[in-house]
């Protein structure tokens, strides 16, 4: 929660950005000869256990993220030279445990993805989610996904007063948004090696009721976001 304006902080672009700046900065002192030679390929697990601690932090990922941190502990430890066990023999173990951290997340997931609050927040890394929003006060949406993708499905929804914002990123991954056609779409998201589209139409059945537009903003990076209707 942001003190001064009382929003609410944005955490998957947040994550998200934190993620590449410490990676990135790893990698660029690693080519500029300020780190050990080979230091960074003897960590590269690490990444896994960063992904599963991320999943854990988002609600309804806490299985899923468990595997990954099992898998990149394992890894870890493995190029260490603190597990003489080659992972290529027991690599079988880790789909089960994958298959299993599924088989959870699914069992414990009541009904269909449906979201009523005016807000939403979507956060996928090396996964995806469909959701389906049918709230009649719509106000703002936050969605990232990094090696993965989202569904957003807004036919159902509305919005309260005349406008909302969707702030939509995808880092090597996509994003889908379905609105209603009565909305007005203001796209001011960017494309950087990817797309950021709209392929909306707009049609107002009552000229004499308000306009309801929808601000799309954020950034698609080597990934593609998409408005239809």
């Amino acid at each position: 929660m942001n003190p001064e304006t009382g929003a609410k902080i944005d955490r998957g672009p947040l994550i998200g950005g934190v993620i590449f700046i410490v990676v990135g900065t790893f990698l660029l002192l690693d080519k500029l000869g300020y780190l050990p030679s080979g230091l960074i390929f003897h960590f590269w697990p690490s990444i896994f256990i960063l992904i599963g601690i991320i999943k854990i932090i988002f609600p309804g990922a806490k299985p899923v993220g468990a595997a990954f941190i099992a898998v990149g502990v394992f890894l870890q430890l493995h190029e260490l030279g603190l597990v003489r066990m080659n992972f290529w023999e027991l690599w079988p173990v880790f789909l089960i445990i994958a298959g299993l951290a599924m088989l959870w997340q699914a069992m414990t997931q009541k009904g269909a993805p449906t979201a009523c609050r005016p807000e939403l927040d979507g956060f996928y890394i090396f996964g995806g989610g469909e959701r389906h929003v049918n709230t009649k006060d719509f106000k703002n949406a936050r969605l990232l996904s990094v090696f993965g993708g989202y569904k957003i499905d807004l036919r159902h929804a509305d919005i309260d007063g005349t406008q909302a914002v969707i702030e939509a990123f995808a880092v090597f991954g996509g994003g889908e948004i379905i609105v209603p056609e009565n909305w007005l779409i203001v796209m001011q998201g960017v494309g950087v090696f990817g797309a950021y589209e709209d392929k909306t139409r707009h049609f107002q059945p009552d000229p004499s009721k308000p306009t309801k537009t929808l601000f799309v903003r954020g950034m698609a990076v080597f990934g593609g976001i998409e408005i239809k209707n």
